[in-house]
């Protein structure tokens, strides 16, 4: 039972994108993610840690159940030792080796980790109730949602949605008299109402859009908090998850991993929507920022909330597994750089065939 705490407080910590592999026990970027976990489990006490997906290979799960959740159970070992319950969801990844049954099996015999398929056949869509205090009444709901894989036909989408019954599934079972916040893997695709248009002086510290969106360079908007690195990797396709939430009135936020780079935030229809880059440093990413969020409600109010960034350097980490540049490198930095390189060059390009042309042409 997930209920608020003695100060009527609920806390929940977020990890995005571990990726760790069947090698972790000897990796030191294993044992840097485990220094960022259990430095924010000690700074925030959270009542609750929810893996956003892309957690360890769903191949290890195929050849080795066993060694699977052993893999699994020593991820969370920091919070397990704590007593703290950590939910753990579905992440494109986590279905590439098309053992989905096991793995949900596997993770629902960890003993504190959350994980079931209560949802339609074959997904890992769940829903945790916080109580108050006393653990009689339900104040908010916690929505765990599978996101799926890749999508069937890659010339309209590279991503998969999450589908129609699932969201008449969370629609049947939401209870629209409770706050209800929703953590999911694939972000959905009102993400790019967070985001403008560059204006050319920004290009270089712009990022390029995914799918669709490929031909435009994008910034965050005005009233979008934190760091956009990447074009958000949503599904091309809109199947409509965005308005169910609309239309049921009662979702008051969304968090979202996939996204290696990104950990912005922001307000769309009134839906608080925030992307949640890796914790980890197993993946591609920007140097030694991998960070958490937490997310914190109240009994006396749970439909409102509060949320913060907490980065890797924030915590006073030393980081062993990137090398001396990498490891002093900053966000806007890595990113920024990359784009005045590519800009760089693409200014050297035009001049030498600007030059080659002038010689053809005498």
């Amino acid at each position: 039972m997930l209920k608020f705490n003695g100060d009527g407080r609920f806390g929940m910590l977020l990890f995005g994108d571990l990726h760790e592999y069947k090698d972790y026990k000897t990796s030191p970027r294993f044992k840097d993610m485990q220094k960022l976990m259990t430095a924010s489990l000690d700074y925030y006490k959270p009542d609750l840690c929810v893996l956003l997906g892309d957690v360890y290979h769903s191949s290890i799960c195929k050849e080795n159940p066993e060694e699977f959740k052993q893999g699994v159970k020593d991820i969370c070992a920091p919070a397990f030792k704590r007593n703290i319950p950590v939910a753990y969801i579905m992440g494109n990844h986590e279905h590439d080796a098309g053992c989905d049954e096991d793995i949900i099996r596997v993770c629902s015999e960890i003993e504190g980790l959350l994980m079931r398929p209560d949802g339609v056949d074959g997904k890992a869509d769940f829903f945790e109730y916080v109580y108050d205090k006393d653990g009689k009444t339900p104040k908010a709901c916690l929505w765990f949602l599978d996101s799926n894989n890749l999508y069937e036909d890659k010339e309209k989408s590279y991503y998969d949605y999450v589908h129609t019954d699932q969201i008449e599934w969370f629609e049947k079972n939401n209870d629209k008299n409770l706050p209800a916040y929703i953590f999911q893997h694939i972000p959905v695709p009102e993400e790019y109402e967070l985001l403008r248009k560059a204006k050319w002086y920004e290009m270089p510290f712009a990022v390029r859009g995914y799918g669709s969106h490929q031909n435009t360079w994008y910034v965050g908007k005005e009233n979008t908090a934190d760091y956009v690195g990447e074009g958000p990797c949503s599904p091309d396709i809109n199947n409509g998850q965005f308005e169910s939430w609309k239309k049921q009135g009662n979702v008051k936020a969304a968090f979202f991993g996939h996204d290696h780079l990104n950990d912005f935030s922001g307000y769309v229809d009134g839906i608080f929507m925030a992307q949640h880059k890796t914790a980890g440093f197993r993946c591609y990413t920007d140097g030694c920022r991998s960070c958490v969020r937490y997310v914190e409600i109240k009994e006396e109010s749970p439909d409102k909330f509060t949320q913060e960034l907490k980065r890797f350097k924030e915590f006073g980490l030393k980081c062993e597994s990137l090398g001396p540049i990498m490891k002093r490198i900053s966000d806007r930095q890595s990113i920024g750089l990359h784009h005045i390189f590519r800009t760089l060059g693409i200014i050297a390009g035009i001049v030498i065939i600007s030059l080659i042309i002038k010689i053809l042409l005498g």
